[in-house]
């Protein structure tokens, strides 16, 4: 019963945080438009994927970019007991200005690693290490 209370709350959730904009209480149709033409990116769906004793194995945003649906945003990754594994923070942009970091965590908590890459999903390129952020 607490499952079903809960997850009749998500569609409110995601309703007043589809963009990542508290102030909003309803979907923004300008900006899915010109996110749409401007080939920015966007939140559209809150992704949660539970372990089968209950715990949350991964969250995080399905999103919308260049015409394709994508991973957009933070998404992180947790053990059995809820601790955080690794976080993926996914920036779509055009060919060589796309790029993630994963930071990974022990079991404390404490950064292991955080490293950057090229977004390889979304161009269906190979992943590479990067220096730095692209420009």
């Amino acid at each position: 019963m607490k499952r079903i209370i809960f997850l009749s709350l998500i569609p409110l959730f995601l309703v007043n945080n589809v963009f990542a904009n508290n102030q909003k209480e309803h979907i923004d149709i300008t900006a899915v438009s010109l996110a749409t033409l401007t080939n920015s990116s966007f939140c559209y769906s809150l992704r949660i994927i539970y372990y089968p004793n209950g715990q949350t194995k991964e969250q995080g945003c399905q999103g919308h970019y260049n015409a394709a649906g994508i991973s957009v945003g933070n998404w992180y990754e947790y053990d059995l007991l809820g601790m955080p594994v690794r976080t993926n923070y996914y920036h779509p942009d055009e060919f060589g200005k796309d790029y993630k970091i994963t930071t990974t965590y022990d079991k404390n908590g404490k950064v292991l690693t955080k490293k950057i890459y090229n977004y390889a999903n979304l161009y269906e390129t190979e992943e590479k290490e990067l220096n730095e952020i692209p420009q």
